[in-house]
């Protein structure tokens, strides 16, 4: 009796298979509901495998996507460990053109089989063609993938920058990880020779390897975008002249001049990458300021008589920086002011004293993930026995947050806290100076670093705390083809609220009552810069504030 029910078994899984063979060359020949008829059959008499997912196919084929997606989860449910029913849903999910329940099959075939290449491949190339570059390579860096052949720039074989070769922080023959390729892409982004930078991986002919290629998109020296940078601050008064990569020798020259009768600025930047693995970033500049102070609002009722004053200085600096890792930049510089202030301030050295400043810093990327932080270290000092004929110290910290609250829509919240504190007799262009302004140092959104073309109004002393909170939300994102060196601009809207305090050990300005800053506003990003739209008030206060500046994108 035992030997019958043996010989019945593999006498219908072998009718089984052979029905399946012939189902699966109706499916070549585009014969679907003959498969269909063939499979079903199967399916009443012996479900196997096989019969479940070359039906899920025929359907599917045939667009009858409900019956393709019940037959898929079906055999799914009776064969969880077969890889090949979730790899299909995927499949299927993308042929619907739903994305994320296609990413979420391949991530459960991946959880039971690491080594799948198929799902790891698609998962991976779903991940890069929506720019989520960190997703894809840790997707292949599961089945220790992608083995790189070659590295190319821009398709081409050789690199059409010296700066990309020396910037690429991966090598041929090893496999690509995440954290090399956003190594990259900062140094690449440090240089500012770029607008835009990129990566994409693709399979080569050799199994199992792909070539890495580097995408870059140049800054231009056209006549229009001479133009723009002479116009495009125009509302704040001031104008750019930039020439990026000159001679395509990675070297750029900017420089930007400021109107504003009461706060002229002329600066002027030669930014020099050096021939160093891993590059390093040399920045020569010189600056000259010629601005009118009022402090009366902040000083001490004693001072108050002497707080109008005029400061001028010419000031030549140096300062390098490395990226050795995305994790960790590195910099230190030093700076000479020739001063040649007017007022009877002396604790603010409205004077010509002049002052020699070295700085060192460090910003340290802790977590890069949902959530994702930062912490700057910043460290300062003038010494009369070195240069300059001032001594002061002191030192900044910076801890920044995001958690991605919802990938779908873009929305992040954000949140900083910093804080700085200082010792010594301060010029007063070294003291900490809390409000908006073109390129605000500390941001308080309710507050102005100036008034009626009047530095010193915002809130100043020689210790502050500061803490910025945001949430934010993408609204669209605006292809501009690299008109006017820009790629691309986002888009989003945010809600902010501040707070602030401020001290100064040397008792000329008064400690603020603690601030509290509330608003709105928008934010239009390039890749690596941000211009920001607030209407922000001053809870304290009751005032308001209208303002537009531009900051550097951490995230």
């Amino acid at each position: 009796m035992k030997a019958i029910s043996v010989f019945v078994f593999f006498f219908t899984a072998h009718i089984a298979f052979a029905q399946i063979d012939e189902a699966r060359d109706a499916i070549d020949r585009g014969e679907y509901v003959r498969a269909v008829n063939i499979l079903s059959e199967t399916l009443a008499r012996n479900p196997v495998p096989d019969a479940y997912l070359y039906l899920g196919i025929a359907y599917t084929a045939m667009k009858e996507y409900q019956k393709a997606e019940d037959i898929l989860k079906e055999g799914n449910q009776r064969y969880p460990k077969d890889a090949r029913f979730p790899n299909q849903l995927a499949d299927f999910y993308l042929t619907n053109n739903d994305r994320e329940a296609a990413k979420a099959e391949l991530e459960r075939t991946l959880v039971t089989d690491p080594n799948n290449n198929y799902a790891s491949d698609l998962l991976a190339t779903i991940n890069m063609s929506e720019g989520e570059v960190q997703a894809a390579l840790q997707s292949w860096n599961k089945s220790g993938r992608p083995v790189i052949n070659d590295i190319l720039h821009n398709y081409y074989l050789t690199f059409g920058l010296w700066v990309v070769r020396d910037a690429v922080a991966f090598h041929p023959a090893g496999v690509l990880r995440y954290d090399e390729w956003k190594t990259t892409e900062s140094r690449l982004l440090e240089t500012e020779n770029f607008a835009n930078v990129g990566l994409e991986v693709e399979p080569t002919r050799v199994p199992d390897q792909y070539n890495a290629i580097v995408r870059t998109t140049a800054k231009r020296n056209s006549w229009s975008d001479f133009l723009f940078g002479l116009l495009k601050g125009a509302p704040v008064e001031t104008s750019y002249v930039d020439l990026w990569n000159i001679g395509n020798s990675g070297v750029n020259v900017n420089g930007n001049y400021r109107w504003d009768t009461n706060r002229r600025r002329i600066e002027g930047r030669l930014k020099i990458p050096l021939p160093w693995p891993g590059l390093f970033h040399l920045e020569l500049g010189n600056s000259w300021r010629a601005e009118r102070w009022d402090v009366s609002r902040n000083v001490r009722p004693g001072f108050r008589s002497n707080s109008l004053f005029d400061y001028k200085a010419n000031a030549i600096r140096v300062h390098i920086k490395h990226i050795p890792h995305y994790r960790v930049e590195l910099g230190g510089g030093f700076e000479y002011r020739n001063r040649a202030g007017k007022g009877s301030l002396a604790q603010l050295f409205t004077d010509s004293r002049n002052t020699g400043r070295f700085n060192a810093e460090v910003n340290i990327r802790l977590v890069d993930r949902q959530y994702q932080n930062r912490l700057h270290l910043e460290g300062f000092a003038a010494r009369r026995s070195l240069v300059g004929d001032t001594n002061f110290s002191g030192g900044v910290a910076e801890f920044n947050n995001r958690i991605t609250l919802s990938k779908d829509t873009r929305t992040n919240l954000d949140w900083t806290i910093k804080t700085g504190t200082s010792r010594g007799a301060l010029p007063v262009e070294d003291y900490f100076l809390l409000g908006l302004d073109t390129n605000p140092a500390n941001v308080l959104r309710g507050h102005t670093a100036a008034i009626n073309g009047h530095y010193g109004r915002g809130p100043i002393g020689s210790d502050f705390a500061l803490l910025n909170t945001d949430i934010e939300r993408r609204l669209a994102t605006i292809p501009v083809f690299n008109t006017l060196n820009i790629p691309f601009l986002t888009v989003k809207w945010n809600l902010f609220f501040d707070g602030a305090k401020t001290w100064d050990r040397n008792h000329i300005f008064q400690p603020s009552r603690l601030l509290l800053d509330t608003g709105a506003g928008l934010r239009i990003q390039t890749p690596t810069h941000s211009l920001n739209l607030v209407y922000g008030r001053s809870l304290r206060e009751g005032k308001n504030v209208l303002f537009g500046y531009v900051e550097r994108r951490l995230w």
